[in-house]
Formats: structure tokens, C-alpha cells, sequence
């Protein structure tokens, strides 16, 4: 777990070394790429020059191709400009990712497992959905329920995510095969 300065908890001298190695080891560009990638919350360019270990001009640059590019998203908050990852950008790598790099029979495969997994959570909570079981969860619900809660959910937007992989290999091959 981080410390209040974003800085994860362990020994300084280690945690200075790794930073000067990944500062060595990559671009401004790449260090400000991972940083917005990973961002879930607005950040200013400052936050993000920080963590990225660039000055601010910068990091204002490079957010402002990553913008362009897809990347990232900026909106404006309470006068200032912040940035964060672009939701749809992200799902569209993940997508073409898992379409490359496995077999249609893998995918589907993994698909099934899903289906599997998600009809177990509709027997065992007695629930048509995540939501549904949320929903009739007490204040005094097993932290395990929870925890079923947010496994079904990532399960099913996994499932859509391989559904959509095989969508986009099919799409990608008949564009192939039509040129």
C-alpha cells in the first residue's frame, strides 16, 4: 500500500534506485504514457510530471500528443486542465491484444470457462446479475459476498471482452481477405 506521498511503502535507498532506473531505462514520453495509463483519477500535469519524474512543461507537452493520439482524455476541473486514461482506447488494445495473440478455439475456450463461472454465481447467490446481489447484500454481508460481487463483475466484462476479441479477428480477417 502507497504512503501519502504516492510513494510505496518499503526501504527509501531501493525505492530511489528503482526510480532512477525506470527514469534511465525510458523516454519522458514513455515514463508520462505510463503514468496516464495507469491513472483512473483526473491529475493535473503537475501530479502527473511528478510521478512521471519530468518538469511540468514537459509533461503538459507529451499529455497533450497522448490527447491527440487517443491516450488520454483531458476535461477541465475547477480551472484547471486534468488528464486521465482514455477508457475506450484502452479496451480497444486489450481487445485487438487478445485477438492476436490467441486462437479463435482459445478464445472461445475462455469464453465458455465465463459462462461457467457466471452461472455458478447465479446458483450459489441465487442472483441474476452482480448488480442484483449488491442490491439485496446487508450491512452485514461476508466480506467473501463482496468479494463475489466484484469477481462477477470482472467476469463479465471480461466475457464481453473475448466476445468482442473474436468479433474483431473475424472483422480483421474478412477485411484481409476481402482486399
Amino acid at each position: 500500500m502507497g504512503t501519502d506521498s504516492g510513494q510505496p511503502n518499503g526501504d527509501p535507498g531501493a525505492i530511489t534506485e528503482a526510480r532512477e532506473d525506470w527514469k534511465s531505462s525510458t523516454t519522458a514520453l514513455e515514463r508520462v504514457q505510463q503514468v496516464v495509463e495507469q491513472t483512473t483519477t483526473p491529475k493535473t500535469a503537475g501530479e502527473i510530471a511528478e510521478e512521471a519524474l519530468v518538469s511540468e512543461p514537459t509533461a503538459r507537452k507529451h499529455l497533450k500528443s497522448l490527447v491527440e493520439v487517443g491516450t488520454a482524455a483531458a476535461t477541465e476541473e475547477g480551472g484547471a486542465t486534468k488528464y486521465v486514461r482514455n477508457e475506450d482506447t484502452l479496451l480497444y488494445q486489450r481487445i485487438r491484444e487478445l485477438a492476436t495473440e490467441h486462437s479463435r478455439k482459445e478464445l472461445i475456450e475462455s469464453i465458455q470457462r465465463m459462462k461457467r463461472r457466471i452461472k455458478k454465481f447465479e446458483d450459489d447467490y441465487d442472483a441474476a446479475s452482480p448488480e442484483d446481489l449488491a442490491t439485496s447484500l446487508g450491512s452485514d454481508a461476508s466480506e467473501g459476498a463482496w468479494e463475489a460481487v466484484s469477481e462477477w463483475q470482472t467476469t463479465e466484462r471480461n466475457l464481453h471482452i473475448a466476445q468482442a476479441a473474436i468479433n474483431y479477428g473475424r472483422a480483421r480477417d474478412l477485411g484481409a481477405a476481402t482486399q
